[in-house]
């Protein structure tokens, strides 16, 4: 599903964490936005996870795998991030998907990198990303044999809630709002005093007004 129009503007503006390390990451890789041009890379990802793996992350037939991820890498439904090694692998994928009024996110991490905080760095990123587009909470669609994904929820120290339905188990997870601007002084509020010069001349078409909400 498509980002609700009342998110989009929100979204776009949101931080792009760009390539390189992130907390908790073992060396050799690094996290960086991912896209419509990693289907090939992913679809190589795919091809060394076990039945088992997939069958955890998609909930349904291994030989579809492949199918879901023009959808998912498709910057029109959320946001992916991707840790690669320093061959240029993709060896794991975590999915901000907009769910209607919700937001789910999603982890797939190769059998090779599994247990090495992967999940988990990818995990805070996402849920930074939600909370800067303004959502409350996050939710994760996944079984309860996936000890993987619910150690990778429980060690971003969010506050989680868990429901069982029809064998799935939904874990929720509660995000901390972003924090406000900065206020501003009065002394800024009201600007140089009259006939004062300030050595600093306004570049001509920027604002200096207000900032971009996040």
């Amino acid at each position: 599903m498509a980002l609700p129009e009342s998110r989009r503007g929100i979204a776009a503006s949101c931080p792009d964490p760009g390539t390189g390390p992130a907390p908790g990451l073992p060396p050799g890789v690094a996290v960086r936005a991912a896209g419509p041009e990693d289907v090939g890379a992913a679809r190589e990802m795919h091809a060394r996870c076990s039945a088992g793996t997939l069958a955890q992350r998609y909930h349904g037939p291994v030989a579809d795998a492949d199918r879901y991820l023009p959808h998912l890498l498709d910057p029109r439904h959320g946001h992916t991030r991707a840790v690669r090694t320093v061959s240029g692998d993709l060896v794991a994928l975590g999915h901000l998907l907009w769910d209607g009024d919700e937001t789910e996110v999603a982890l797939l991490v190769e059998d090779a990198w599994q247990r090495r905080g992967l999940g988990t760095a990818l995990l805070r990123q996402l849920t930074g990303l939600a909370a800067a587009a303004g959502c409350r909470s996050v939710y994760a669609l996944t079984q309860s044999v996936n000890t993987g994904m619910v150690a990778a929820l429980r060690a971003t120290g969010l506050p989680l809630e868990y429901a069982h339905s029809a064998g799935t188990l939904v874990i929720s997870a509660r995000l901390a709002p972003p924090p406000p601007p900065a206020p501003r002084s009065p002394a800024a509020a009201r600007g140089p005093s009259p006939g004062r010069a300030t050595g600093r001349r306004r570049p001509p078409g920027r604002r200096t007004s207000g900032a971009v909400s996040r």
